[in-house]
């Protein structure tokens, strides 16, 4: 995969850090569409670095993604196609890579997808003790979940999954176990997959457009959305804004997601239907118990 020189003479001119191509421009067997932006990890151990987060040339979005010097197993799975960019005299990507090698890539990833299950099954107290008195909260708790369980189920099959690609990676799974199939057909009916419309995802857009400016991400977030939309993929422009939406939100304590639960609602398309979240949910429950033993 080559890279864009003027990627590479950015990252050269204004990273003071060691610096790699990751995420899917270096994905192996991942085509990137063109509205994908280039993740260019940075490493340091600085909290605040020296770099905007997200810069546009021309039209080429690029998003710097820091991550320690000390790396755990976790960052082993986001790293391991990454293609370095620029190094230090002691070569320290060089070598970073050289170890990356060396895990079991495989294993690694299955243990990751166990743990987002286990993350979708810890929302259990959150959907059901908001059932009652905040349907809305706890159907956004629901989804939450099911998108953990997505992940989870595409990296135990051995994929690493991608917000912008994940709906089509689950299209393209062939799963042989029924249970997995059910698990995922339950989970697409928890984010609401069927209700993928122009008019819902409008008012999700809406949403996205007013948040505050100093959210950087938004910028890819909206790009992303507006270009599958552009496409005609309707159920792909709900499922990543949702994903988006989520991650985005569990950076939030609950205060802020009670005071802000009426936008979070359209921007999530959520549901105050109490019968038909307790009924996703157990079948959810279901699916993730299921998942864990395979």
């Amino acid at each position: 995969m080559s890279v864009p020189s003027s990627v590479v003479q950015y990252v050269n001119d204004y990273s003071p850090y060691p610096s790699g191509l990751i995420g899917c421009h270096a994905a192996s067997g991942q085509k990137p569409y063109s509205c994908c932006e280039y993740d260019i990890a940075i490493f340091c151990e600085n909290r605040k670095v020296n770099l905007d987060r997200v810069i546009t040339l021309s039209n080429i979005t690029i998003e710097f993604i820091q991550f320690p010097l000390v790396l755990d197993e976790r960052h082993c799975i986001d790293l391991k196609d990454m293609m370095v960019l620029k190094d230090h005299d002691c070569f320290l990507l060089s070598s970073l890579l050289a170890k990356l090698r060396e895990k079991k890539y495989d294993q690694l990833l299955k243990l990751h997808g166990k743990r987002q299950i286990i993350e979708s099954l810890f929302l259990f107290d959150d959907i059901t003790k908001n059932l009652s008195k905040l349907p809305l909260l706890s159907s956004l708790w629901l989804k939450i979940s099911a998108y953990h369980f997505i992940k989870g189920i595409l990296a135990i099959c051995g994929i690493k999954s991608s917000p912008v690609h994940e709906l089509e990676q689950v299209r393209s799974l062939q799963v042989r176990s029924p249970e997995i199939t059910s698990g995922l057909n339950s989970a697409l009916d928890c984010i609401g997959i069927e209700r993928a419309g122009r008019s819902a995802i409008s008012r999700s857009l809406k949403v996205i457009r007013s948040l505050d400016k100093s959210e950087e991400s938004k910028v890819i977030w909206l790009t992303k959305s507006q270009w599958l939309l552009s496409q005609g993929r309707a159920a792909d422009t709900y499922y990543y804004i949702g994903r988006m939406a989520a991650e985005y939100l569990l950076s939030k304590d609950e205060t802020f997601l009670i005071r802000y639960l009426k936008p979070i609602g359209m921007l999530l398309d959520l549901t105050t239907d109490q019968q038909s979240i307790h009924r996703l949910h157990t079948q959810l429950m279901r699916a993730s118990k299921d998942a864990l033993r395979t």
